[in-house]
């Protein structure tokens, strides 16, 4: 996750993890459905307005906005110069905005027209990242790996073994990083500069802890695995949840909501079209 979770006393915290997981989907799933960037904002909105609710630490999320924009006006420009404007219900979709490359250069410009269709076509795809990447943080903020794993668990078709790899790969990820730290400052205090050097150079500094990572990994995988054996894992089918979930009037709202606003979109793309570009 973008953020790690953390435990508040809001209102999206407090909703059931499953209802939570179902939202999340209902908005992955209209993300891909929609098309016109008009009805994505509208939903970007409506997962910022969670984000709120959640009170999702915003500044964390600097980095990730900058590199999206970035991402977005790529992502347009290609689009613009590839993308065929047919299937786009412009008044103009042909209609050129402006070339990659620019009239200016001899014997070689004005070249790769972006076209308006092209464009804004770009732009609902820019928007469809954006939103699965803020749905997914604004899970992974209010939502523990704990409850996840259980959520995982539930599911009928689902053997209770994936909930176990799920949170030790949730959890692995973690502890692995924190070592990989721990070796470079190791490292960092006998002289070695990881920044200093072109692309080889520290593709060969870099090299130095991977050894001793992936031997420290495979030890950590080992003691598990014996701990596992130790304890029988695997040998009943039959186990209880630490913690049992119940259904609240907000939780069934939210649920009801989600699953009835999703249906009814798609129902609406379906036959009418709206929601496409």
């Amino acid at each position: 996750m973008i953020i790690e979770y953390e435990s508040r006393p809001t209102l999206i915290h407090g909703l059931d993890p499953r209802v939570k997981m179902v939202w999340m989907l209902c908005v992955i799933i209209m993300s891909i459905v929609w098309t016109n960037p008009v009805y994505l904002v509208a939903l970007g909105l409506s997962v910022v307005v969670f984000g709120f609710a959640a009170q999702l630490p915003w500044p964390k999320l600097k980095g990730v906005v900058s590199f999206m924009l970035v991402l977005a006006a790529i992502i347009c420009v290609i689009q613009g110069a590839t993308y065929s404007v047919k299937s786009v219900t412009l008044a103009d979709p042909t209609r050129i905005l402006f070339h990659i490359v620019p009239g200016w250069i001899p014997s070689i410009g004005p070249a790769a027209p972006v076209r308006l269709g092209g464009f804004v076509y770009g732009i609902g795809m820019a928007l469809k990242i954006l939103i699965v990447l803020l749905v997914i943080t604004v899970f992974g903020f209010t939502t523990s790996p704990s409850e996840i794993v259980q959520v995982i668990a539930r599911i009928p078709f689902i053997p209770y073994q994936v909930g176990f790899v799920v949170s030790t790969a949730w959890k692995f990820v973690p502890v692995v990083q924190m070592q990989m730290r721990t070796l470079m400052d190791a490292h960092r205090s006998r002289g070695v500069d990881f920044e200093a050097g072109g692309f080889t150079q520290r593709v060969k500094k870099t090299s130095g802890i991977v050894m001793p990572l992936f031997a420290n990994s495979l030890s950590m995988a080992d003691t598990m695995a014996l701990a596992m054996e130790s304890r029988a894992f695997g040998y009943s089918k039959r186990f209880t949840f630490i913690r049992p979930y119940k259904m609240t009037l907000g939780d069934w709202a939210v649920l009801s909501g989600s699953l009835g606003f999703t249906v009814v979109a798609c129902v609406l793309m379906a036959t009418s079209r709206l929601g496409a570009l």
